[in-house]
């Protein structure tokens, strides 16, 4: 039986607009979708924000198993796929039919690569999160892994046990494996720009410019008059 294309929300309908962005740890991702949410609220448009692992049911469930180091890549898939559906049914959808522009600090990309990464099937995965529509936009800010590594630790004294993928072994010193664990997500990442069209935006660019390169898409591929607050209806 021959797979159907994913579909983004504009195509199945909706009247909303689901905008994502997706990289690696420290790519600046995170801040960037700030500034536009912030950008997008000055222009008195309905926006929404929604940011991975966040849902209320599972969050301290999740804390608990990366705390204690509990989780096999399998559970890992599992909670953070369980997190992303209740936040999905919940949250995005409802907001997307209302006539939002939904900004999500990461969508199942993440999952499709941090998943695959720690061992498990691609095709397993990717059906895992089969029910969730594309993204209308998705951003893939792609920064060198020093730079990425030089951002978290300005921010913080120490890389997390995760994020440097100190669950798979693959070096007893944290910044090499978090080099190691963060370069195989960047490859898997290359190869989902070209499958789902993520738009790639050089990280390693002064804020303002990746910006400006944003909002500049954006705008260019949605008609942002239609989401004024006082379209309310």
């Amino acid at each position: 039986m021959k797979k159907k294309p994913e579909k983004t929300f504009a195509q199945l309908g909706y009247p909303g607009r689901l905008v994502a962005v997706e990289g690696i740890d420290g790519s600046g991702k995170s801040t960037q979708l700030y500034l536009l949410k912030r950008w997008l609220e000055l222009q008195g448009l309905k926006v929404f924000f929604s940011e991975w692992n966040s849902s209320e049911l599972v969050k301290s469930a999740t804390r608990r198993g990366k705390a204690e180091r509990l989780l096999t890549p399998t559970t890992f898939s599992l909670i953070h796929a369980t997190d992303f559906a209740d936040r999905y049914e919940r949250q995005l959808v409802p907001l997307l039919k209302a006539g939002y522009i939904v900004l999500c600090d990461r969508y199942k990309f993440t999952a499709f690569a941090r998943d695959t990464v720690r061992g498990c099937s691609t095709d397993w995965v990717r059906r895992l999160y089969s029910f969730a529509a594309l993204p209308d936009l998705t951003f893939f800010f792609k920064a060198p892994l020093d730079v990425s590594l030089g951002r978290i630790l300005r921010g913080r004294p120490q890389l997390k046990y995760h994020e440097a993928g100190m669950d798979l072994g693959l070096s007893s010193d944290i910044e090499e494996s978090f080099k190691l664990f963060q370069g195989r997500l960047l490859k898997v990442y290359s190869v989902m720009k070209s499958e789902f069209g993520l738009i790639q935006i050089n990280a390693n660019q002064p804020i303002e410019k990746q910006q400006e390169q944003v909002r500049q898409r954006l705008a260019g591929s949605i008609d942002l008059g239609q989401y004024e607050l006082d379209k309310l209806s």
